[in-house]
Order: structure tokens, then C-alpha cells, then sequence
């Protein structure tokens, strides 16, 4: 069909189509919901175990260890890494790209349950947690509430009202409250009356779970009723607890209330919690999977608005929103595309110099965007900084194709004085296949990214489609709406008149008549430079060769990343004091950091806990007395950036004694990709903790001294200062008494047990069963801990004092008749990977790439001398980025390769594709150059523009190789073809490539939030664009008149003989003698005596000379104009079986011609 002519005589039928394309996007653009990034999942499982207060070297032996043999066998199994501390133990199974990470959970699942099998049979043993882990659950907003003087009311308050209302938000998932008083009835058991009534801690637990009960009793019926019978033993107030029986002495009942005394309280203060140095709870949101973060974050905000009026004493202040952060991202984004769309728009002005021509451009940008969205809505992606980011980096590719056409139209209107109805059909239908074919190759350099399983797989393939789509439809634009709208709005007129009379000309038309000449100048200026080039071909290659080696040199100094680093405004400081700190005293410290981060003017909301340490993986972390943190948000309006106030709140807090603090930016980008961050990690492998304790230690040290590496830190804490009770076993067995029961004892009297929940207006609140703090403190009061009643008369007693009458202490067995006390050192976790321990040293570049700081890191890492049996290796983050790299490489060979194929289906040969083709190691001089000069590290992103580049820049090439074939076709010489397509191909890339850099521009100097994703990219699509079109335009003709004098010879030398008879050339061209074909096949004689061929040796009419040298079916015989036509019988002849053509009579418009013999090879 031919589209050109269609539009032309059909504009209202283009119109229309054009029209339901924008309408329908416009409708979906409304639509589309807004995120970070596409969804990633990361091929990840976890599972979690609780066994409380059991240390981490018995979970790791008996939990951690069973669960890591089970889950080894799983299918597609890429790493299996653990975490073990005190109380839990969390194995984490990472799966290869590509698996189904659903069928990965359930062969988890199954393998655990086969694992738990052998697991130790203590009732306190939790079941494995099974899950998924997924990026969307990070939080998306963090609040710090105060308001109520009392903690516990705070606590409570936010627990029981205003969680489940911010809950009932639509697209949140959780609202979990930290930090504050939890409510709690403390049963302090006094443990000298316990054992003056002969009774244990056991006795007291037991009995409140005993009588704090509502159970069923049956059925009873009355006349025609039936009752349901309930016996109700739930305790109505506190003070109940106090009168039930905790056990008998001497034949009396003894109340709890005679042993314990009973409160309404809270439990334990092990976390601190501040809002700008105000007491304060934090909550903590998250979404589901599903929802959409900006739109939840907004129900979110209406049901805080809701909170406020209900209870207007308390006050929320966000210490952390991920949605405004997702939120202005976008909208920069946005703002870029627009600003790189009017940026293209005024360059397409200068160069046609016309606004009629420049709006029949321009056109094809809101056409091609808008409807875009109409198929992002449709394939289900979102609204987001990759698909925006696509439309943003593709819109200045997309008035290229327009440009070429209308271009091509006015050639038509100037060179052949043809209406503009005619010139829109003609010069579309001249350009369409070369438009195609370099559309196409844009479009197909995305394509081996589909094939990359990693994380650019799952990243990129969003951005590759939005642009695939956009273009899709400017070449649709171009090759139908372009010609349309020139054969109406254009009326004859297409550039400019550069004879003005500049003294009375309005400014428009001064300016573009300076700006005409100055292209006419430019377009002399580079045919004299062609000129010079193609007799001094070897000096113009050996310069290119040069400049490229020159650049090479410089690449080391082009560092690598995964991805860069995003400015969200927002970072951590984490503190850690020596192990065995009390909490108060990492309290005081912690403080003492929020006065330091307050007093800096940069800074909006400051939101610490002491006792822990805050992570955005949903809720705090461990409970650690000595580590505290604070969380920043920075103000959006502040004159320092968050690089340079992180650095100097470092410098300030480091001035604190003891202290050494982690500073840490939240990076969004990151966490969703990888799960982690990006920091330079090394592993140290090997058994024994202790040693590798102290290698860590070293190689921490060593990694300090490195320049750019910040926040170096071991995952391993100094050993944990315990008191430990080595239990006499033969001597427990005696008194009847098993482990479990005296270190159940133990941890009742110290931690607290739980004995049951207080109900109160459907709320339930923990009864906990201790002994009072100031008789827990010492050894000498836990010595004398009961712990059981003697069972035998060999039982040793001791006997005890005590107020209580006709008290019988002798049976009472104390904690010091059975076990001993020793001081000693556990750890306090223990990591492992691939079933062997390890330890993390880790460490942040700042100021420098990973690849710089790695490569020192390596360096230093000699001066470590590693024990036999350990061994240190890179961590995951290298080991990913190794890896996706490598895809990559791949992708961008695949790339080339398949652009090759395209190009040399296109133009019939296998050596005009590699002249086109030189344009890439072009590009990549420029985007060596454009890095190195921005400071800029080469990235995925990076990698990503390279491949764009490879589909970008050999557009110029196939517009100056195949306007030359054209010519070549028409009897043009070979350097004058050459000659005449440069300059008049010039301004066509010019304007092109002009309008794609001003278009990424505002992506690469990355203007606002979220920029730094994209803009390596942008960077690099600039910087390869500038330099592959300055080298295409005088390095491609050039090498293209090497390759085809270099076939020349090689035919002659191949196959002997193959020349061509002499021709009489018509209208007085001298004949030309012995004309030979690239591939030794004899070239056909044009009318004016010039041989035309093109690689292959295929003449550009109807006949091929065939293997043998003779002439294939059809001859060609030279028309009266030049021109190729197949000779007819009786006005010409087809060859016959020696080669040999009968003449023509020359009817039909065709000349005569003399026979023309071909020879056998």
C-alpha cells in the first residue's frame, strides 16, 4: 500500500486515524498509575525461625544449619546466605534470574517441613516463616506521633485506634507502631515469699493461665429455649489477679496477692523513641503489593487528617515519605521531556527556517507521546521514572524520521520544480525504505534485552518498549501525517529566502536569513572538506584510529557501577557503642547526635531510636542496647546538598568520644533493586569465629585508610559479655528437675514469662510473670532463685528465712544447688554463606566509583595474610554487577549483529553494512569522553545508552550510504556521488542529531529528584552522537570509497577474465574498457558509458551476471535517459545461452546499444 499517496488524497481519513490514537492515549495517560520504578522481583526467599532466648551458636547447630542442608537441593539455586542471633535465625535463599519465584516459595516450603522433621522438640521452638521477599514492601512512610504525656496512654492510643484506622486506608498493608510504653500487667513475684510457701515461678504462670479463661460448657435447654453455656474466668480488672489461689502451704490456700503484687504498667523500656528530640512513637506504613504508592500515600494523608480531628491532641510529623520522593521524581521527569521537546522543537526552527514546516515536525512529538500511553495502559506497566524516562530520552529521536521526510520533500519541490502535492508523494516514497530501515534499527537494538534474565532485564525492558512504541509511531507520523500536512500548509515556500534586505526585514527574517547563510556556508565548508578527505583517505582513517586509541587510553579512568546513586533527601545515622553498653547510657549518646543533626539549618525532621537500629525493610530491627540511629529528612529547599551535609554532620559527630557513626543515604533506586545497597563489600570465610574476628578487624582497618570508601564496618560485634550456668545434671535429676525446667526458671525470673492476656474492650494485654528488677540485678540474688521442690530424701536443702508462719523451706532447691556460674564471652551473631561462617567488611564509596574503590581494596588486600582454611572473595554486590555486565556485552554484540543483518538485507550487500557500521566505535569515543568529562561512572544505565547508540548513530550512515547507491544508480562517478550526498544529506543529520541532544539534554544535567537514574544514560546517548556524527560525516564516505576500490581489486585477483567488452558510450562519454563487478561478475553499461554496480556486483536494474559470467535472465539495456530497463523482445533481446544479446532496434523509448559479450570465468 502505498502509504505517501494514501495520506495525500485522504487527509480526513488520517486525521481521524491520528486523532483516536491521541484521544485514546490522553484517556490512559489519566489512567496510568504513578511508581518509582517498574516492578522488580527479586528472585528471593526467606525463612524466619524463633526460638526465644536460646543463644546463636545452639539455633545455628540445630536450626540454621538443617534448614541450609534442606533448601541446598532447591532447583535453580544461586545463593543461600543466614543470619543468626539470639533468639532467631533467618536463612535467605536467592534463586537465578528468571525462576518462578512462586514455584521457588512452595520447593522452600516443602524442604523446610522436611527439615523440621529434625528439629530439637522444645515447645518454645517456633515453626518456620516462609516468605517472598518483595521489594513493595519497604516502607512508604514513616511518622514520628507525640502529643499524650503519658507513654503508655501514647502507646496504647496508637495500638488500638489510630493503626487500625490508618489501616483501613485503601492500598496499605500494615501501620506498625514502635517505640513508646506497651501496656502490660506486671506480676512481680517476690522470691523470698516464694519459697517460705514452698512454691515456684512455675506454679505462679500456670495458675493465672489456668484461671484467665472463658470456656465453653455446653447446651442448655428451657421450655423452648436452648442456651449456650459459657463459663467466664476472664479477669475484669487487675486487682482480680491478686485474689487466686497461687498454690497451697500447710493445708491453706495461698493468694497470688501473698506472694507478688500486681500492676498496671508497661512492659520493659528496651527502645527509645524521639521526634526532633521530642518523646515520640513511631509508625511505620506499608503498602500492598499491589497498590500504588503516590495514591496510597494520598489515602494515607486523608486518614491522618482523620486521626487529627478525633484526637487533636496528637501530632504527626513525616519523618520519611517515599511517595514525595516517587512523586517529584516523576514530575522532573516529566518537566525534562517537556523541556527537551521545545528544546528540539527551537533547533528544527533554525534549521527550516519556516514555521509552518516547523510545526508539521514538531507534530509528530505530542502525536507520537501521547499515544504512547495508550499502549503502556494496555501492556499494564506504570507511570514511571523508566517508561518516562524512555519518552523523555526518545523525544528528540522522534522528529527524526519526520525531519527526513519533509526534508526529502522540499529537495523535490527545489531540485524538480514539482507542486507540493507532488513533492509529498514523490519525496516520501524516495525516502520511506532508508527511513524504515534506520527506524527499524533503533527498534532492534532493544530487543536482545528481552533475552537478559538480571536486573536490567526486569529494568529496562519497560524504557526499551516505551521507545520501541514511540518510534513505531513517528514512523507511522512521518510516512503519513508529515506528507499530508506538507502538500497543504507548505504552498511552494520551504526554507527561508536568504536575500533579505537586512536594514528594513523584520528580526525573524534577519535572523533567518543569517542563519540560511550559514548553513549554505556550512554546506560549501564540509563538500571542500569531503573533497580533501576523500584524497587523503589513509590520513582521514589513521586520524580516526588514532583519536580512538587516544580515548581508549582514558577508559580506566571511566569508573563502574550497578547504578548511580539517588538524591532522595533523606540518609541514616547509625551509632554503635561497645558491646555490653547499658541502654541508657547509647541513650545519652544518641542524644547527644540529635542535637548535632538538629542544629544544622538543612535539616527538616530528625526521628531517632535508641536500643535499635531503623530499617526501611518495615520495622526496626533487633533490639541492641548499644546501638542507636536517627533518621534525617532534609528540607527541599536548602542550600547545601545531601552529599555535603552528610559529610559534615560525619565530621561532627565523629568528635564525640567512643563514637564512630555510620552515615548512610536512603537510596530508593537501590534498595528496590538489589534488596541492599551498593556498597564495596568483601567476605572472609572460615570456621572459627574468633579468628575471623580478628581478620576483620584487619581488614576493616586496611579498607579505612582507602580515599573515598566511607562508612567501613564489620557484620560482626565484638563477642557478647554472658553469664553463663553450667547446669549439674546428675544433681537436677535428683531433685527431679530436667534443663528446660531450671533455665525456664531463669528466664521467668529475669526476662518475664507471659503468662496470659488481660481483656479490655476487645483489646488484650500481656500478664507478665517476673521477679522485681532490684532482686534480679545481682549474682547473689539469682544464686538463690528457687528453682524446683525437692522429690526425694536425698535431696540437699537449705534452709531459708522467712516471715511466714510455720514456713517450711527445707524442700526448696535453689538455682546454686544445681548450676554454676561462669563469666564468659558468646557471639552475638553468626553470619553464613553457602553453608560455611563468614564475616561482611563493607564500606561506602563517596566521591569515587565502586570500580576505583574495589580495585585499592584489592590492592590493600595483599597485606592480609589469610590463615590456611580462610579465604576472602568479593561480595554480592561485585559479584551482580560482574555478571549483569556481562549480559550486557552480550546484548550489545547481539545488538550489532542483528543491526548488520538488517542493513544487509536492506541494501543487498555484505559490505556497505560494515561502512555503516564504523559509526558505533565512533559513538563510543563519545561516550568515554561525555562520562569522563561529567564525572560520571559507566553503569547499567550507561549500558543502556550505548545500546541505543548502536541503533542511533548508523541512521546518519544509512542516510549518506544509500542516497550515494541512488546516485551511483543514475550514472553518477563514484566520488561525485560521494561529493553530492554529504553535503546534501548534511543538514538533514545535523538537524537530527541536534534535535537528540537538546531533547536528552535536560536528562543528562540531571534537573531535579531521580534524574541520576537516567541521566548517565542521556549522558552518553550526547556525548556518542556528537562524536560519531563529526567522524560519520567525513570517515564513512571515506571508507566507503576504500571498500569499494578494495572489492574492486580483490575481484580482479579472484576470477580472471571477467571484463566487460568495450562500449561506445552515447551522447560523446568516452566507452569504457574492461568494467568489472565487485564480486568478478561483468558490470552493465549505462547510456552515458559508466558502469553501475553496487557490491555485489548486481546491477541496480533488472539482470544479475550470474556465477559463470554470463548475463542472468533479463539483460539490461541502457535507456535513452540513463536509466536501466529489461530488454523486450523485438526492442531488445535476452541473452542468450553464450552470453551474447541481440541488439536493439531502439523503439520504446531504448536506445540502441551494441552487443555486449560476457567471457566465462
Amino acid at each position: 500500500m502505498n502509504f505517501a499517496r494514501f495520506s495525500v488524497t485522504r487527509p480526513v481519513a488520517v486525521t481521524m486515524r491520528i486523532a483516536a490514537l491521541v484521544l485514546l492515549g490522553a484517556i490512559c495517560m489519566t489512567r496510568l498509575p504513578v511508581d518509582l520504578l517498574p516492578k522488580v522481583t527479586l528472585p528471593t526467599v526467606s525463612i524466619s525461625t524463633d526460638w526465644p532466648n536460646v543463644a546463636p551458636e545452639e539455633i545455628e547447630a540445630q536450626v540454621t544449619r538443617p534448614l541450609e542442608q534442606a533448601v541446598s537441593s532447591a532447583p535453580n539455586l544461586y545463593q543461600v546466605t543466614s543470619s543468626t542471633v539470639e533468639g532467631s535465625s533467618n536463612v535467605r535463599v536467592q534463586f537465578q534470574w528468571g525462576s518462578d519465584i512462586g514455584q521457588a516459595a512452595v520447593d522452600v516450603l516443602q524442604l523446610v517441613e522436611r527439615a523440621r522433621r529434625n528439629f530439637p522438640t522444645d515447645p518454645t521452638l517456633q515453626t518456620p516463616v516462609v516468605f517472598k521477599f518483595d521489594p513493595s514492601t519497604l516502607p512508604i512512610l514513616i511518622y514520628g506521633v507525640s502529643g499524650e504525656q503519658d507513654t503508655v496512654k501514647l502507646r496504647t492510643l496508637l495500638d488500638n485506634e489510630v493503626s487500625p484506622i490508618i489501616e483501613s486506608a485503601d492500598g496499605v498493608a500494615a501501620a506498625t507502631v514502635t517505640g513508646g510504653e506497651q501496656r502490660a500487667i506486671i506480676v512481680d513475684v517476690d522470691p523470698d515469699r516464694l519459697r517460705a510457701y514452698n512454691l515456684q515461678l512455675s506454679d505462679v504462670t500456670k495458675r493465672i493461665a489456668q484461671e484467665n479463661l472463658n470456656l465453653p460448657a455446653g447446651i442448655a435447654k428451657q421450655s423452648n429455649t436452648e442456651y449456650t453455656i459459657r463459663s467466664l474466668g476472664w479477669f475484669l480488672d487487675p486487682k482480680e489477679i491478686m485474689a487466686i489461689p497461687a498454690g497451697s502451704f500447710n493445708g491453706q490456700l495461698v493468694s497470688l496477692g501473698q506472694v507478688a503484687t500486681v500492676r498496671d504498667s508497661h512492659t520493659e523500656t528496651r527502645l527509645y523513641t524521639r521526634l526532633n528530640g521530642k518523646p515520640a512513637a513511631g509508625m511505620i506504613v506499608t503498602k500492598q503489593s499491589d497498590a500504588n504508592t503516590v495514591s496510597t500515600a494520598k489515602n494515607v494523608f486523608d486518614k491522618i487528617q482523620q486521626v487529627q480531628k478525633m484526637y487533636p491532641q496528637l501530632k504527626f510529623g513525616l519523618a520519611y515519605n517515599q511517595a514525595e520522593f516517587i512523586g517529584n521524581s516523576v514530575n522532573d521527569v516529566k518537566n525534562s521531556a517537556m523541556i527537551g521537546g521545545l528544546l528540539a522543537i527551537l533547533i528544527l526552527l533554525c534549521f527550516l527556517r519556516n514555521f509552518r514546516s516547523t510545526l508539521v515536525v514538531a507534530l509528530s512529538i505530542p502525536i507520537s507521546v501521547i499515544s504512547t500511553f495508550a499502549l503502556l495502559y494496555m501492556c499494564g506497566f506504570t507511570l514511571n521514572t523508566m517508561s518516562l524516562g524512555g519518552l523523555a530520552l526518545a523525544t528528540g529521536l522522534i522528529v527524526d524520521d519526520a525531519v527526513v521526510v519533509l526534508e526529502n520533500i522540499f529537495r523535490h519541490i527545489e531540485r524538480d520544480k514539482k507542486s507540493a502535492f507532488e513533492a509529498a508523494i514523490s519525496g516520501t516514497q524516495e525516502i520511506a525504505s532508508a527511513v524504515v530501515a534506520s527506524t527499524i534499527t533503533i527498534m532492534v537494538v532493544f530487543l536482545p534485552l528481552f533475552l537478559i534474565k538480571g536486573q536490567a532485564g526486569q529494568m529496562f525492558t519497560q524504557f526499551a518498549l516505551v521507545v520501541i512504541f514511540s518510534m513505531a509511531i513517528s514512523l507511522l507520523d512521518a510516512t503519513t501525517v508529515v506528507p499530508m500536512l506538507a502538500s497543504r500548509l507548505i504552498h511552494g515556500e520551504t526554507h527561508h529566502e536568504n536575500n533579505v534586505d537586512l536594514a528594513t526585514a523584520s528580526f525573524t527574517d534577519r535572523l533567518f536569513a543569517r542563519l540560511g547563510m550559514w548553513f549554505d556556508a556550512l554546506d560549501a565548508s564540509y563538500r571542500n572538506g569531503l573533497q580533501w578527505a576523500l584524497g587523503h583517505r589513509l590520513w582521514v582513517v589513521g586520524g580516526a584510529i588514532a583519536i580512538s586509541a587516544a580515548t581508549f587510553l582514558i577508559v580506566p579512568q571511566v569508573g563502574t557501577e550497578m547504578m548511580p546513586q539517588t538524591d532522595s533527601g533523606d540518609f541514616s545515622i547509625t551509632v554503635k557503642m561497645p558491646i555490653g553498653t547499658a541502654l541508657d547510657k547509647t541513650n545519652a549518646t544518641i542524644q547527644k547526635v540529635e542535637q548535632i543533626v538538629q542544629q544544622n539549618p538543612n535539616v527538616e525532621t530528625a526521628f531517632a531510636a535508641s536500643g535499635t537500629t531503623l530499617s526501611l525493610r518495615g520495622t526496626t530491627t533487633s533490639l541492641n542496647p548499644n546501638q542507636g540511629s536517627v533518621q534525617v529528612k532534609l528540607k527541599d529547599q536548602r542550600k547545601d546538598s545531601t552529599m555535603q551535609v552528610m559529610t559534615d554532620l560525619r565530621k561532627q559527630i565523629s568528635r564525640l568520644p567512643g563514637v564512630r557513626p555510620l552515615v548512610n543515604q536512603i537510596d530508593l533506586v537501590t534498595q528496590i533493586m538489589t534488596g541492599g545497597n551498593q556498597n564495596v563489600e568483601v567476605d572472609i570465610f572460615g570456621q572459627d569465629l574468633g579468628q575471623l574476628s580478628e581478620l576483620g578487624k584487619q581488614v576493616s582497618g586496611q579498607m579505612r585508610s582507602v580515599p573515598g570508601l566511607e562508612n567501613v564496618d564489620v557484620n560482626w560485634q565484638e563477642a557478647t559479655p554472658e553469664l553463663q550456668w553450667k547446669v549439674d545434671r546428675q544433681k537436677a535429676l535428683q531433685f527431679g528437675l530436667s534443663f528446660s525446667d531450671i533455665a525456664n526458671t531463669l528466664n521467668t525470673a529475669t526476662n518475664g514469662t507471659i503468662a496470659s492476656y488481660y481483656q479490655e474492650k476487645g483489646f488484650q494485654y500481656p500478664i507478665i510473670v517476673q521477679m522485681p528488677e532490684q532482686q534480679r540485678k545481682t549474682l547473689a540474688e539469682l544464686e538463690n532463685i528457687k528453682v524446683g521442690v525437692a522429690k526425694t530424701s536425698n535431696a540437699t536443702t537449705e534452709n531459708t528465712s522467712s516471715t511466714a508462719p510455720d514456713a517450711s523451706p527445707s524442700s526448696s532447691i535453689l538455682l546454686r544447688q544445681v548450676a554454676t556460674p561462669v563469666y564468659g564471652f558468646g557471639p552475638s551473631e553468626i553470619t553464613r554463606m553457602n553453608r560455611q561462617r563468614y564475616i561482611a567488611v563493607s564500606g561506602q564509596p563517596q566521591g569515587r566509583s565502586a570500580s576505583e574503590v574495589q580495585a585499592e581494596v584489592q590492592k590493600i588486600l595483599g597485606n592480609v595474610q589469610m590463615p590456611t582454611g580462610y579465604y576472602w572473595d568479593w561480595g554480592l554486590n561485585q559479584k551482580r554487577q560482574a555478571e549483569e555486565f556481562s549480559g550486557m556485552g552480550v546484548a550489545v554484540i547481539l545488538a550489532i549483529c542483528l543491526i548488520y543483518m538488517l542493513l544487509a538485507s536492506q541494501f543487498e550487500s555484505f559490505v556497505h553494512p560494515l561502512t555503516i557500521l564504523l559509526s558505533v566505535p565512533f559513538s563510543a569515543i563519545g561516550v568515554v569522553l561525555a562520562l569522563f568529562l561529567s564525572g560520571r561512572a559507566f553503569g547499567l544505565t550507561a549500558f543502556v545508552g550505548l545500546l541505543m547508540l548502536v541503533g542511533i548513530v548508523v541512521k546518519n550512515g544509512i542516510l549518506l550510504v544509500d542516497y550515494t547507491n541512488a546516485l551511483r544508480l543514475r550514472g553518477i562517478d563514484r566520488n561525485e556521488a560521494v561529493l553530492t550526498a554529504g553535503p546534501t544529506r548534511l543538514r538533514p543529520i545535523l538537524m537530527t542529531t541536534c534535535a537528540a541532544v537538546l531533547g536528552m539534554m535536560p536528562i543528562a544535567i540531571g534537573i531535579g529528584k531521580g534524574s541520576e537514574t537516567q541521566a548517565p544514560m542521556a549522558t552518553a546517548v550526547i556525548g556518542g552522537l556528537i562524536t560519531s556524527t563529526m567522524l560519520t560525516l567525513f570517515v564513512v564516505p571515506t571508507v566507503y570509497t576504500i571498500f569499494d576500490d578494495l572489492s574492486l581489486r580483490f575481484a580482479t585477483r579472484s576470477i580472471k577474465g571477467a571484463t566487460a567488452e568495450p562500449h561506445a558510450g552515447v551522447d560523446g562519454v568516452a566507452p569504457m574498457d574492461g568494467v568489472v563487478a565487485t564480486d568478478g561478475v561483468p558490470a552493465v553499461i549505462t547510456a552515458n558509458g559508466h558502469a553501475t554496480v553496487n557490491g555485489n556486483g548486481v546491477a541496480h536494474g533488472h539482470g544479475m551476471a550470474n556465477g559463470n559470467g554470463t548475463h542472468a535472465d533479463h539483460s539490461i539495456v541502457a535507456s535513452a535517459d540513463g536509466h536501466h530497463a529489461p530488454a523486450q523482445d523485438g526492442n531488445g533481446s535476452h541473452a542468450d545461452g553464450n552470453g551474447v544479446g541481440r541488439p536493439s532496434d531502439g523503439s520504446n523509448g531504448h536506445s540502441p546499444k551494441e552487443n555486449i559479450t560476457s567471457r566465462d570465468s
